[in-house]
């Protein structure tokens, strides 16, 4: 499951964080997790882009914890190039489905660095997948969250797990 925290919707957006988790959708916990702090100046150097309204929606009162927690963590902000070979590293080299809350925009904003890092995605576009389409399956499965919200790790953990349970509960196999 991966999760980004950015400063825009679009492709070629800021990301300040990257959240992942690996996780056997047949079983219910979480194998691994990552979280990785990119230097939003030095995405903003490689040609990425902020959006006035999404610094607007960071701002708002109830962000607050996450946004602390942003830069509780800015001793850890990597560069572009270092924050994708770690998660290139983490993720490992076998191709494995990687869901995202919407593969349209967790999965592609992540893929928009790796291309305009000239990096190869670690994973096969034919293993995108949508944990919000699965999550409308089964609307009377509540999410429960984890952590922090908007914190990139914590959404993706709450996310993964919500997900094993409405697959457990529809009885489905991915």
């Amino acid at each position: 499951m991966l999760d980004l925290e950015t400063l825009g919707t679009d492709k070629g957006s800021i990301i300040l964080s990257i959240g992942a988790v690996k996780f056997d959708p047949a079983k219910t916990g979480i194998e691994d997790s990552i979280e990785i702090f990119i230097d939003p100046v030095n995405s903003e150097k490689a040609g990425f882009e902020m959006s006035a309204s999404t610094i607007g929606w960071w701002l708002h009162p109830e962000r607050a914890e996450a946004r602390a927690q942003l830069l509780k963590n800015k001793d850890n902000w990597l560069d572009v190039g270092t924050a994708l070979d770690h998660f290139r590293t983490w993720f490992g080299f076998d191709s494995l489905p990687v869901w995202g809350n919407s593969a349209a925009f967790d999965n592609e904003l992540l893929k928009a660095y790796f291309e305009k890092a000239n990096m190869e995605t670690p994973w096969a576009f034919w293993h995108d997948r949508c944990y919000r389409t699965v999550k409308s399956l089964a609307p009377s499965i509540k999410l429960e969250r984890v952590g922090t919200y908007h914190a990139a790790v914590d959404d993706a953990i709450s996310q993964a797990m919500h997900l094993q349970k409405i697959l457990a509960h529809l009885n489905l196999e991915v």
